[in-house]
């Protein structure tokens, strides 16, 4: 896909390189909506699509200075676009492994819930006293995380970094598995010991 250009367009480059706002407000203007329509055939969602739409005028004024020196302006806007674009599906498609990935573990701590003894029966109730275990920060990032929060949106949450919050979920899934192991395990050692 190519972007229309704009007659005055080095004239409009070479404002906003100096930092004229109102420059780069025409520029944004003049491109908004075919970065948008490129965008939206890509990405099929308008929250997403207005992302990134910010995200790619966000970065062309903060590297404004370099505008003199591009050629095309049309080629670079396109490739900044696509790039942004393709990095975010990729984001999407890793969110969406580390969900299921969540919840095939989720399934695992699940499978061996028909061992667990009368008094601890009410599954849901072992895994909350297993979440009440965790530390905090673990505890919120977990609890989240099953509100079906994504990890960049728990990181501005909670004030942590992307990184952060994989590793307090990673050690809170630990944690509970682990819990909910212990507590089959007394369960079938209570089991036999009665038989």
């Amino acid at each position: 896909m190519a972007f229309n250009s704009l007659p005055n367009q080095a004239e409009l480059l070479s404002r906003i390189a100096t930092g004229d706002e109102r420059a780069f407000a025409a520029l944004f203007r003049a491109y908004f909506n075919q970065v948008g329509e490129f965008v939206q055939l890509l990405t099929n969602s308008t929250e997403t699509t207005q992302e990134i739409v910010q995200e790619v005028f966000a970065k062309i004024w903060v590297n404004r200075e370099s505008l003199t020196h591009v050629k095309r302006f049309n080629a670079y806007l396109f490739i900044i676009t696509r790039n942004h674009t393709l990095n975010h599906i990729r984001e999407l498609v890793a969110e969406r492994k580390m969900r299921k990935a969540y919840v095939n573990e989720i399934d695992a701590i699940e499978a061996p819930s028909v061992f667990i003894s009368s008094e601890t029966k009410d599954y849901h109730q072992l895994i909350e006293n297993a979440v009440q275990s965790l530390p905090p920060q673990q505890q919120k990032v977990f609890i989240l995380r099953q509100q079906g929060l994504k990890n960049i949106e728990i990181s501005e949450r909670m004030n942590l970094s992307i990184e952060s919050v994989k590793k307090y979920q990673h050690l809170a899934m630990k944690s509970v598995s682990e819990f909910v192991r212990m507590e089959v395990l007394v369960a079938i050692v209570l089991i036999s010991f009665f038989l």
